[in-house]
């Protein structure tokens, strides 16, 4: 069981919605999934109407589809992802949140090597960091089907690039206060996967 703070989407979950679920695993008997939302008032005698937000999705290379034959994003060892965003007027605190795990590939590709992340804004490089996680090991009894290493380790221990087995990942919110209204390019440069693997990234851009 998953639990996440979704409140920046509430904009986004209002009238006809359709949500979509990656399953990146093959089981021939298939998979059962359901999802359910809370919403929580504001606290009493708060007296403050809730900020206006604005959110726009901007990218998702995740494949919806893998199964019919699609396999990985693995067209970053081709190019890079570069998307126009429109950004209407009063909006200000704008911000990219951005997902990003690698998979595949074992010793030279994406899932067990620390890469760095960049995100460029109309040109210029407006954040990078290299997506990591130490901690899958804490996470070995949600995973009771893991292969195990004749060391003692179980493959769902190793460190991962931004995931664990049986974990949520977290988007990390980059500021971009310096995004006016109008047009502006975002890009997820290529250079930084592997052609010998995937990576999956996605981002949104939400503002109050």
């Amino acid at each position: 069981m998953f639990k996440q703070d979704i409140s920046d989407l509430a904009p986004r979950l209002q009238g006809d919605v359709y949500i979509g679920i990656y399953i990146g695993n093959y089981d021939k008997g298939g998979h059962k999934a359901s999802l359910s939302f809370k919403y929580y008032p504001g606290y009493e005698g708060e007296g403050r109407p809730e900020p206006k937000k604005w959110v726009q999705p901007v990218f998702n290379s995740t494949n919806l589809m893998e199964m019919a034959g699609q396999e990985y994003a693995t067209f970053f060892d081709q190019d890079s992802l570069t998307v126009t965003v429109n950004v209407p007027r009063g909006v200000k605190n704008l911000k990219l949140r951005y997902i990003t795990t690698g998979h595949g590939g074992w010793g030279g590709g994406d899932e067990f090597n620390p890469k760095v992340n960049e995100i460029y804004v109309d040109g210029q490089r407006a954040y990078h960091f290299i997506p990591w996680r130490e901690d899958c090991a804490t996470y070995r009894l949600l995973n009771p089907a893991s292969g195990n290493f004749g060391n003692g380790l179980s493959s769902s221990d190793l460190s991962r690039s931004n995931w664990c087995p049986g974990t949520l990942t977290l988007p990390t919110d980059i500021p971009l206060p310096q995004l006016t209204p109008g047009k502006h390019t975002i890009q997820s440069p290529s250079r930084w996967a592997s052609p010998k693997a995937g990576a999956l990234v996605s981002g949104m851009c939400p503002a109050y």
